[in-house]
């Protein structure tokens, strides 16, 4: 599968993050409060319970619980009762929510490189780049991950009550609230590599195939940067195009 990265040119701070994406195939993993979409972390709890939640309820009661007046099971279904499970829940779905902001790292990359849009946000206006990365398809749904794009984000209470009962929950429900965003941005036909580390570089497991140059690019970076990576573009016969 081919999945581009568009980078701006337009500081020296671009360009240092440009050259190691060519020359050593790393690329920085954020954090998801870095990335531009401020509505990352912002989205709807369905506290509607389902077939599930009395029985994760009690477990999490159970676990979690600093009286035992109460049997685990029958506490749980006086929270469902009387409508008190987000008041409940919320100290554990602020803990998850914080863990994802500082544990989990985030790259992005497109499955499209022609769109003005991907130019426009992440390509400094023309006066950048994209870097074409053929990855092998087995590792999409495993390290690279599209995005999924709703209407509303909404979130049902379950997942947060099985990601405070085990660890390998959370990961799922990590990737669940950081692969879903509304519409406006579908057009990005967005894949995201989801790591445990962040403010690092990774090294991506696939070949680079082809660099293009955005048509606003000034001759005078342009052969600064050819200066750079000329040679090893011919030796690993990475295609070089300027738009």
């Amino acid at each position: 599968m081919k999945i581009y990265k568009f980078r701006g040119l337009t500081d020296e701070t671009q360009l240092q993050r440009f050259l190691p994406i060519v020359l050593e195939n790393t690329v920085w993993c954020a954090k998801p409060d870095d990335l531009n979409d401020q509505d990352e972390f912002r989205f709807s709890l369905d506290y509607t319970p389902s077939n599930n939640t009395a029985r994760l309820l009690s477990d999490f009661i159970s676990r979690y619980r600093t009286t035992k007046l109460l049997p685990p099971q029958l506490s749980a279904a006086m929270v469902l009762a009387t409508g008190k499970l987000q008041e409940i829940a919320a100290t554990h779905v602020a803990e998850i929510i914080q863990q994802c902001r500082t544990d989990i790292g985030i790259t992005s990359f497109s499955l499209v490189k022609s769109d003005n849009h991907l130019w426009e946000e992440y390509g400094g206006l023309g006066n950048g780049a994209y870097v074409e990365i053929d990855i092998p398809d087995a590792l999409v749904g495993e390290s690279f991950h599209r995005v999924n794009y709703v209407q509303e984000r909404v979130f049902h209470i379950d997942s947060f009550l099985e990601s405070a009962l085990q660890v390998e929950n959370r990961i799922t429900n990590f990737r669940n609230i950081l692969l879903t965003k509304t519409k406006k941005w579908s057009q990005e036909e967005e894949i995201r590599f989801i790591g445990k580390r962040q403010d690092v570089n990774f090294i991506v497991d696939g070949s680079i195939s082809e660099i293009g140059f955005g048509p606003l690019v000034p001759n005078d970076t342009y052969e600064r940067i050819m200066a750079d990576i000329a040679g090893h573009c011919g030796d690993k016969n990475i295609s070089i195009v300027r738009l």
